[in-house]
């Protein structure tokens, strides 16, 4: 045998026990995923998580409009012929939008283990602080909706933050404290002019040292202005409300122009409500965990979710203050890949933080 057959052959036998080894590698790889109901120490040996519920985020939006009579309201005609005023103390609130997104809460019933029965390293699994699985091989997900942050600040509306000068408050009338400080509003007004018209004898350094100048006398103005004719303030206030899909219509507050938003068992006000419309056309066929069938067959692989469509509709009395649809799990059904995609370190997944769903399945790059 010549020697470039002899050093072919040698390349061949190194070819295939390289090819046996890698098999034998792959093949000694075991990882396997369980309910932790059928796990008697589900606690130890492996990586516990599970798939989320989806938890639907209902915005509500409304104003608060709050007016304030001025103390010399009666004397806005007279001192600064000005009518339309602000007469009483009043509050009003009203609805101006809504809206609809998802996040998750952890489902107790649907937690499973990964584990290895040789001992072989686990895959990288990634997970949510509070243990949903959000992929196999990759960087963690993080949920796309934030914690709602209530604003809800009701702000003190007064005029005691008006700077009156002497001659005012040492007046002895209503009447006379009224002419006063629109004398000062008069004063105030002539002073801007003086500054625009260039006749001011006072000197500023720059165009900017003259703009905070006109800028504090439009506030001055402003707040005595407001003497007579009173505040009108609009607040806008914003609420959040954290329910599951379910089948029937639900209260989530109640609310009046009087009192703005009151508490769903509150039936002085009117009731906001969300109703819920889950389309499960999303299932497919499958044995259920636990089933005869499935005792025969059991599961190893990777559970994650088929979601389903839920439409999302918030209504303010007869009133549709939006509609939406959105992924749920809830209705959805608890699917499986294959367990080989757990003994393969060049594969990676990635699922719906908020749904469960399985978003990708690829090849990790590496740089050869």
């Amino acid at each position: 045998m010549s020697y470039s057959m002899v050093k072919r052959t040698l390349f061949i036998a190194l070819a295939a026990m390289t090819t046996i080894c890698s098999f034998a590698k792959d093949n000694n790889k075991s990882v396997r995923v369980v309910s932790v109901s059928q796990d008697v120490d589900a606690a130890n040996a492996g990586v516990i998580y599970a798939l989320p519920k989806t938890i639907i985020r209902v915005r509500v939006d409304a104003e608060l409009t709050i007016e304030k009579v001025g103390p010399y309201y009666k004397y806005s005609n007279k001192y600064l012929n000005i009518s339309d005023v602000v007469t009483q103390d009043s509050k009003s609130w009203k609805i101006v939008s809504a809206s609809v997104e998802t996040t998750h809460a952890i489902d107790y019933t649907k937690r499973y283990k990964i584990f290895s029965d040789n001992g072989s390293l686990l895959p990288n699994v990634n997970l949510s602080a509070d243990g949903v699985l959000t992929g196999i091989n990759n960087s963690l997900q993080k949920s796309c909706c934030a914690e709602g942050q209530e604003q809800a600040s009701i702000p003190n509306v007064d005029f005691y933050d008006v700077p009156l000068d002497q001659q005012v408050l040492t007046k002895t009338s209503t009447a006379a404290m009224a002419e006063q400080v629109a004398q000062s509003i008069y004063n105030i007004r002539a002073k801007r002019l003086a500054i625009l018209g260039g006749e001011e004898s006072t000197l500023l350094p720059d165009a900017g040292s003259y703009d905070k100048v006109l800028a504090e006398l439009d506030r001055l103005e402003k707040q005595h202005v407001e003497l007579f004719v009173g505040k009108r303030v609009v607040v806008k206030v914003t609420k959040y409300f954290d329910l599951e899909p379910s089948n029937d219509a639900e209260v989530i507050a109640r609310f009046t122009e009087k009192d703005g938003f009151l508490s769903a068992m509150d039936l002085t006000g009117k009731p906001i409500y969300v109703e819920f419309a889950t389309d499960n056309s999303s299932r497919v066929n499958a044995y259920p965990e636990g089933s005869k069938q499935r005792k025969s067959a059991p599961l190893f692989g990777l559970r994650y979710c088929i979601p389903a469509v839920t439409s999302v509709k918030v209504l303010d009395r007869n009133n549709v203050l939006t509609e939406a649809k959105v992924l749920t799990s809830q209705g959805g059904q608890v699917a499986t890949l294959p367990v080989s995609y757990l003994n393969n370190d060049d594969i990676q997944i990635q699922f719906d933080i908020n749904t469960g769903a399985l978003l990708n399945v690829s090849t990790i790059k590496t740089n050869k």
